[in-house]
């Protein structure tokens, strides 16, 4: 049995569940809800909660086609609500498969909620795509990605920024980076010829680039990638990762001479 229906962000769906308990059909093949993410400019993450019930529910987080399983989270009790959270690209399509672990017939309510990651900057995931720094070259954005299918590829939380330096030595700095990140600093030539770079395996730590004094004046591209594993994109629990909510502070500064 397969019923399809449309969920607005912050909207609420109400459907009843008859026994589909047993196996582990697909959201293509069982009950579902479809949710729609905005079609803004940067992507964001979605909340949402299974209200209580009768049953112990289970909810499984699918790709657009119903087919390939992102995630799937269960209810700590008969009868208990169950909250989770997931990332997602502008205007892509999840859906939301729920069913009872016991597999009796029962009735839940699910509401969402969308929030937009706030980054002026994007999209800026690609060199050529570099955002201009600020005058003043201090700037905050997010090391964060929308999910665009399955994979959570961390090459999708690369951010690139354009900026031009005079003659003289240049720092290049990243302070504010998430707890459950590790982050990497690259400064490119605008040819796409890499200038320096600086990593660190430790997840929150700032990192500090110090590249050769500059001899002419030129534009150049730093980019704040991530060192490690992309973090998690979908998860159970109302504490969102820390990616999702805190900018980390890139700030640019030169000596002249």
């Amino acid at each position: 049995m397969s019923r399809w229906a449309q969920l607005a962000a912050g909207a609420a769906a109400l459907l009843a569940l008859a026994g589909c308990g047993g196996g582990d059909p697909t959201a293509a093949d069982g009950d579902f809800v479809a949710i729609q993410s905005p079609d803004d400019l940067t992507g964001g993450y979605l909340q949402a909660t299974v209200a209580p019930g009768m049953g112990t529910v289970r909810a499984t987080i699918y790709d657009g086609t119903g087919k390939t399983e992102v995630a799937s989270f269960v209810a700590d009790a008969p009868g208990a609500a169950l909250s989770f959270y997931w990332a997602s690209a502008p205007g892509e399509e999840t859906r939301i498969a729920l069913r009872d672990e016991g597999g009796a017939p029962y009735t839940y309510e699910l509401t969402s909620n969308y929030t937009q990651v706030a980054d002026s900057y994007e999209p800026n995931d690609v060199m050529a795509a570099a955002a201009p720094m600020p005058e003043g070259g201090q700037m905050s954005a997010y090391l964060f990605a929308g999910r665009h299918d399955a994979a959570n590829d961390p090459a999708a939380y690369d951010d690139h920024y354009r900026f031009a330096a005079q003659p003289g030595a240049l720092s290049i700095r990243l302070d504010d980076v998430p707890a459950n990140v590790a982050a990497r600093l690259f400064l490119f030539r605008t040819d796409g010829s890499e200038v320096a770079r600086v990593s660190s395996g430790l997840r929150g730590g700032a990192l500090a680039l110090n590249p050769p004094a500059v001899d002419a004046a030129a534009d150049f591209i730093v980019r704040v990638s991530l060192w490690a594993e992309a973090p998690a994109a979908a998860g159970a629990g109302t504490a969102l990762p820390v990616n999702f909510t805190q900018p980390y502070r890139l700030t640019v500064s030169q000596a002249q001479p």
